[in-house]
């Protein structure tokens, strides 16, 4: 049987480290009913306390992961290794008898140094290489935060000094077999050739039970509360909206700074709105609260697939976007995802409004009655699937 490495962090995270994790997990588990699996955690899990990665460990081990018996070694010398640099840590780790190394979710730079043949599945871009598209869209989404000292220009300067040029010297000195991505944005965006993964993702088929319980007097947003999610547009996007149709925004989430929740909340009492903000929201709550909305407003600008659309779909809840190459890659065939040009705020809230308006039937037939989209739900239905692509391309790896 094929040996393949898993290299990589997120398995070890103490905290939910976003869709890319999910991912990987699913995709990882499955994996061994065609592979013979060894887990190789990078250099990065050991950011996290011993005590935390010794629980996961046990976690990942009850799971049927096998995991490199090296990292075992690590943990016992953890002050040592802790801040080891990248090429002294990989050369621990003996990994002759394993085939082909794969990171089923690009976080760090140790795959390329292990010297053996390997693949690399990228969720989002791993730099971008256009600088003054780039900027531009930085300097209008991601803007300052006076509290921390960050802002447009430190994301930009890390694209342009640490991410773009090192991954370019990486690309070549140590060309990976394959790349692999979830959708077409991560390789538009870097540039970069590779094999589209079809399905990238996929959602937890008992969302499906949601579907047509009816619809409430709000729309909605859940997502990480950040500026790459859009959420400071919101209240602009619903004061738009209450011009023409008055409704609630429900939001769920958590936010990343008070800076920017303190900017958001003072935008909804200065434009007299109706938000119901929930904070954080245990996933059998959330998807029924979301599945009543009438529209998920989805002003997102960073990207590499959406799970939050895919399960918005899944719920039976029609979507407005930005055209952002993820968004428009993945779901810009379907009506049920109504996609307007990025920072166009008042063509979102058209869209929305006219979605508000439809009556329950109106949107039930949307949802039910298209066969484009019955299809889309049924292939993104099931990990078994994503597994099943992922499986194809590493095995052309290893047989190239």
């Amino acid at each position: 049987m094929v040996k393949i490495g898993i290299v990589y962090d997120n398995f070890l995270s103490p905290y939910f480290a976003g869709g890319g994790s999910v991912h990987a997990f699913e995709v990882t588990v499955r994996l061994k009913k065609y592979f013979d699996i060894v887990y190789i955690p990078s250099s990065k899990s050991l950011r996290w306390p011993k005590e935390a990665l010794e629980k996961k460990v046990k976690e990942i081990k009850d799971l049927g992961i096998d995991i490199a018996d090296e990292f075992y070694d690590i943990l016992d010398k953890y002050g040592k290794f802790r801040n080891a640099k990248i090429k002294d840590y990989v050369r621990i780790f003996n990994v002759k008898d394993i085939d082909i190394l794969y990171e089923p979710d690009h976080t760090s730079f140790d795959i390329f140094y292990f010297g053996k043949k390997f693949g690399i599945t990228f969720h989002v871009p791993p730099f971008y290489t256009n600088s003054l598209r780039y900027l531009s869209r930085l300097i209008k989404f991601y803007k300052f935060n006076p509290s921390t000292g960050k802002g447009f220009y430190t994301r930009f300067l890390y694209n342009e000094l640490i991410a773009k040029p090192k991954h370019r010297s990486l690309l070549r000195k140590y060309p990976p077999t394959f790349i692999a991505a979830v959708s077409s944005s991560s390789l538009v965006e870097s540039g970069l050739n590779g094999k589209i993964l079809k399905p990238g993702n996929a959602f937890d088929p008992s969302l499906l039970k949601y579907r047509g319980r009816g619809k409430e007097d709000y729309v909605v947003f859940w997502s990480r509360l950040n500026q790459d999610k859009g959420f400071p547009e919101l209240p602009d996007i619903l004061k738009i909206i209450n011009k023409e149709v008055k409704t609630k925004l429900v939001v769920m989430g958590k936010f990343f700074d008070n800076y920017n929740k303190n900017l958001f909340f003072k935008k909804v009492k200065k434009y007299g709105i109706n938000v119901d903000y929930l904070g954080f929201v245990p996933k059998e709550k959330l998807y029924d609260i979301a599945s009543k909305a009438k529209v998920l407003i989805y002003p997102s600008h960073v990207d590499g697939f959406s799970l939050v659309v895919l399960e918005a779909l899944a719920l039976g809840i029609p979507v407005v976007a930005y055209d952002i190459p993820a968004i428009s890659s993945v779901y810009g065939d379907l009506n049920q995802v109504k996609i307007v040009k990025e920072f166009d705020k008042e063509s979102m809230a058209k869209e929305a409004i006219k979605i508000i308006k439809m009556s329950d039937k109106e949107i039930e037939d949307l949802m039910n009655n298209d066969e484009k989209l019955l299809k889309f739900l049924e292939l993104h239905s099931s990990w078994d699937n994503v597994a099943e692509a992922v499986k194809n391309v590493i095995l052309t790896g290893v047989n190239t």
